[in-house]
């Protein structure tokens, strides 16, 4: 590994997973750090990494290279800490430790991974059907593995795929990707961002630094994708391959649906490849298909044949928390699906399933339940809680769907039960909130594992 030409002075500010994992991989390369959190817990665990913890008002930001921020902490709006003012008058760049990856000159293989959802799925689909000798495939970034600790454990021949959120990308200047991947945008963070073009605008950010030797995949399935490859070429510089599941390309990679399994037709070469539905455990779960495809781009930029790409399959699952099979008790099956925050996650859930119960609340974001129309077919109740319960009570109330609004979490799905049990039929339970986890629990993760407990739970105590 080779580090920068010179030694450079870092303020981290943040010191969650990401930001603990940078200060201490600078430390050890024996650059100028300075710390701080505005949390004294992480305050506390980073002296006890023996780390100095220094008070921003006793740093001179003029002699400070970079600061690299938590992922949610905000250099945009006008309630902006104090110490990104200070250092915007000082003039220091504000950055991801995505950035990392370039100021440390790692030549390693750089796969980047965005879009509103399927982020982390599309990156565990690539790391698990890459198998490359002598290379190990690390996923990391947004998925949970810290830059700080990649740079640290991995060898210059590892491959990186990068799951990058809108806050990472946002902060990146120089960081270049040998291929780069957008599934898809969606309305989701404005608040953070300020507007909808302002977080386009950042996603677009993975191609920023490619050059003619660089690859870029585009999912064309929504207009927006659609009008950036579209324009490609006038503001990139990379080589442009388009993917659908929804249309047939004549220049790029598509699907085509049929009666015992897909096809997947590569107009780049020609290559046409089957495969049939009981090769793929995901098939349930619709959009997983753009991933999927995704996936197969990637192995097709890398060389790797049919035999070697199909033989990979068995690896390919969908992740917890994205519409996870959790169990059923008699007719009904509960799937979990906590990670979908926004209302673009939820109709891709409630497109999947029929005979649907469906759960959902938390914190609200921008625009509630506004595009949700069309996908309420296949839902026969509603379950809300949380802080938005009652507005979305009203909302679908008013577009003909039953609904019963509870404040917990424990009692929509006891009542959805007490429910189902009733029908005929089997019923779905799909734990799909199209909402932040904020107002009860500290991410979607722990949100999801209330769930899972709760099902498990109820199904124990009924055999």
């Amino acid at each position: 590994m080779n580090g920068p030409k010179k030694n450079k002075s870092f303020f981290i500010f943040g010191l969650g997973v990401s930001g603990l994992s940078a200060a201490l991989f600078l430390k050890k390369q024996s650059q100028s750090i300075f710390c701080w959190d505005d949390d004294l817990k992480k305050r506390i665990k980073a002296t006890q990494k023996k780390l100095n913890i220094d008070n921003y008002n006793t740093v001179n930001f003029k002699k400070v290279d970079y600061i690299i921020t938590s992922p949610i902490i905000n250099h945009r709006n006008n309630n902006i800490s104090p110490i990104i003012e200070k250092a915007k008058k000082s003039k220091v760049k504000i950055i991801s430790d995505l950035e990392l990856i370039e100021i440390f000159n790692l030549k390693n293989l750089k796969i980047g991974v965005t879009g509103t959802n399927g982020k982390s799925t599309t990156t565990k689909f690539i790391q698990s059907s890459l198998f490359l000798k002598k290379k190990k495939v690390i996923a990391c970034g947004n998925i949970g593995l810290p830059i700080g600790d990649v740079i640290k454990k991995s060898c210059s021949n590892d491959i990186f795929v990068v799951e990058a959120s809108s806050f990472q990308l946002d902060k990146i200047f120089s960081l270049k990707f040998d291929i780069s991947i957008l599934l898809n945008i969606s309305k989701d963070h404005i608040d953070w961002h300020g507007s909808f073009k302002n977080y386009k605008d950042s996603k677009i950010k993975i191609f920023s630094n490619q050059d003619k030797n660089c690859f870029s995949i585009i999912c064309i399935d929504d207009n927006s994708c659609k009008k950036i490859a579209l324009n490609f070429n006038k503001k990139f510089s990379s080589k442009l391959i388009k993917i659908s599941t929804k249309q047939k390309l004549k220049d790029g990679i598509y699907l085509e649906y049929q009666k015992e399994g897909i096809l997947i037709i590569n107009k780049l070469n020609n290559e046409k490849i089957f495969f049939d539905y009981k090769m793929i455990k995901f098939t349930k779960v619709k959009h997983n298909f753009e991933n999927f495809l995704a996936t197969y781009a990637v192995n097709f930029l890398l060389k790797k044949n049919e035999k070697q790409f199909k033989n990979s399959l068995k690896k390919l699952f969908s992740l917890e928390h994205r519409l996870e099979l959790v169990g059923n008790l008699k007719n009904i099956f509960f799937y979990n699906d906590s990670k979908a925050t926004n209302i673009e996650s939820s109709r891709n859930a409630l497109n999947s399933f029929k005979n649907i119960y469906w759960i959902l609340g938390g914190r609200k974001k921008l625009g509630g339940l506004d595009g949700i129309d069309s996908s309420l077919k296949n839902v026969e109740y509603a379950f809300s809680f949380g802080e938005a319960g009652k507005e979305f009570k009203e909302y679908l109330t008013k577009k003909g769907i039953k609904s019963i609004c509870f404040n917990k979490l424990e009692s929509v799905l006891l009542a959805a039960v007490k429910k189902a049990l009733k029908e005929k039929g089997n019923i779905n339970v799909i734990f799909s909130p199209a909402c932040s986890s904020f107002d009860q629990y500290k991410n979607f993760e722990q949100r999801g594992n209330k769930f899972k407990s709760l099902v498990n739970g109820i199904i124990k105590s009924a055999g």
